[in-house]
């Protein structure tokens, strides 16, 4: 976790805001949100479901890839749930900007509402690849948190990215 922020818990309204190490896939939540940039790049190697026989071909496909909007939330039906938040996007200066961070997080909130997310895992959204500071993260969170209305989410685990 970052040395220049207060670790100690947060409560923003209703919501605990709890700093931890440990790996998402080990805490006991609702959902993980991810982040991604509008062509699904940094994470994990994607799998490949079917090859190409041809260079001309894998270039047609790569033409045809439609892109994510930067600051928009994909929901993957997974127990936890997974939340893609669009935050990046590589062909774009900068690659990200606070008002894509704040939409995403506005968008995580009310996923969280619609499918009554108490726990929720998260890293500092932009602060990777992004050039937003830790601090502006966690103020954006809190003062999103205190304008929403919703008892949901109850807790939100902030975990450092692992390294892939």
């Amino acid at each position: 976790m970052p040395n220049n922020i207060n670790q100690l818990d947060r409560i923003a309204s209703k919501t605990i805001i709890q700093f931890t190490e440990t790996d998402p896939a080990n805490l006991k939540v609702d959902a993980v949100v991810e982040e991604q940039d509008t062509n699904l790049l940094p994470g994990k190697a994607p799998v490949i479901l079917e090859t190409v026989e041809s260079f001309p071909a894998l270039v047609d496909n790569m033409e045809q890839q439609i892109r994510e909007i930067p600051g928009s939330v994909i929901v993957k039906r997974s127990k936890p749930r997974r939340l893609i938040a669009i935050i990046y996007d590589i062909e774009h200066t900068p690659i990200c900007k606070e008002a894509w961070g704040q939409e995403v997080l506005q968008k995580i909130f009310a996923q969280c509402y619609q499918h009554k997310i108490n726990s929720l895992a998260m890293p500092l959204l932009a602060t990777t690849y992004g050039k937003l500071t830790d601090e502006t993260i966690i103020d954006l969170l809190q003062e999103l948190l205190i304008k929403n209305q919703h008892h949901y989410p109850k807790r939100i685990f902030i975990y450092e990215k692992q390294e892939d």
